[in-house]
């Protein structure tokens, strides 16, 4: 895990599925087909620096640009920590979030009441 994990940051949450396309991924080289669920605090505080460089979770999700919600996009508490959901990233990208420590794979699927 990399130095800057020493302190505490919340991570975001890649799920394996339901794997859809949900537009183009932040990396610019796949589909984003993976639903994933960012901390809100990475957008009141920053985004962890690795992540803000690997373009995680940056591409165009079209759930967020279709008004499935008011707002486009839906926080979600989960274990004392607030979420915000419709962000996605290919596998790829989930793969290396997860290797690189800032992001974590769900335990249990995705949370229905987000679908």
């Amino acid at each position: 895990m990399a130095e800057y994990m020493d302190h505490k940051m919340e991570r975001a949450v890649v799920y394996d599925g339901p794997e859809d396309t949900y537009g183009p991924c932040g990396c610019g080289m796949d589909m984003a087909i993976l639903p994933v669920l960012l901390p809100k605090i990475w957008f009141e505080d920053e985004f962890p620096i690795v992540a803000e460089d690997h373009e995680f979770c940056r591409g165009l999700d079209c759930r967020r640009v279709m008004g499935l919600s008011c707002n486009n996009i839906f926080e979600h508490e989960m274990g004392g920590v607030t979420y915000l959901a419709n962000f996605s990233c290919c596998r790829e990208c989930a793969d290396r979030a997860v290797d690189e420590g800032y992001a974590v794979r769900a335990e249990k699927g995705y949370p229905m009441v987000l679908r």
